[in-house]
């Protein structure tokens, strides 16, 4: 058994679910339901063989390749593994319908996009940006290049991902995701990210309000409305540790590519 990696502090152990299913007697759907509530893996999925197959058993097992409804709120995670449910997401042979129920953020949009339709809560958010790698140690300018073409690679792979969804031209997607850009539920729809707003109370709106101080350190462009509700600082609707954590990215990058 491998021992995958962690990527986000948290509390969860190794091969654990941060899923949820419930029989469809138990839902307001009447479909099975998968909740994803929360950060997508605190462990990596890269050379880990039983969490993968651990959620695909479960998926097949619960939906009974009948309708499945995703029930999602997570301000992102662990590319690998969001890209490996979305995958099997898509080859489940039941239909399956994804509701963004709060925000689909960053690794989350993975899942988003994945079902055969995504349905989005009239004050929910989507937010997609570029890939990030987080580095540990001491590294020279080769090394880092060799990171910098990584990314690179990375986000040619997403953003050919998001295009099978929205027909938007590439060019197009590369720059929302420079500028880290956060969509409204309509604006999810005009960028076809989304088929379809709901309206009604959201069963995710006090969770969300509890994201907001991860939103402000991770994020630079975090919607106000997102921060009204909560204890996060709202005196200019982004942080500023942040701010300068994007700009010398842009310089590293700038100094990394250049001939």
């Amino acid at each position: 058994m491998s021992n995958p990696i962690r990527c986000f502090d948290g509390n969860a152990k190794p091969h654990e679910p941060f899923w949820a299913f419930r029989n469809a007697d138990q839902t307001e759907s009447g479909e099975t339901e998968l909740e994803i509530y929360g950060p997508i893996s605190e462990f990596s999925w890269w050379g880990d063989e039983v969490t993968p197959k651990m959620f695909k058993d479960e998926l097949y097992t619960k939906g009974k390749n009948g309708p499945v409804t995703v029930r999602l709120n997570s301000y992102g995670g662990d590319l690998i593994a969001a890209s490996v449910m979305a995958a099997t997401l898509r080859d489940y042979p039941g239909k399956t319908t994804v509701k963004v129920d709060g925000i689909a953020a960053s690794a989350a949009v993975m899942v988003a996009i994945a079902g055969d339709r995504t349905q989005i809560q009239a004050s929910a958010y989507m937010m997609i940006h570029n890939p990030l790698v987080g580095l540990l140690g001491y590294y020279n300018v080769e090394d880092l290049k060799g990171f910098v073409d990584d990314l690179k690679v990375i986000k040619d792979g997403i953003v050919e991902g998001y295009q099978a969804k929205t027909q938007m031209e590439a060019e197009k997607l590369a720059k929302l995701m420079n500028d880290e850009t956060w969509m409204t539920a309509s604006e999810a729809v005009a960028y076809g990210f989304a088929d379809e707003v709901l309206t009604g109370p959201s069963k995710a709106a006090a969770q969300t309000a509890q994201y907001a101080n991860v939103l402000t350190s991770q994020y630079v462009n975090v919607p106000r409305a997102l921060l009204e509700n909560s204890s996060a600082p709202t005196s200019t609707g982004v942080n500023e540790t942040a701010r300068r954590a994007q700009r010398l990215a842009a310089q590293a990058k700038s100094f990394l590519i250049k001939e």
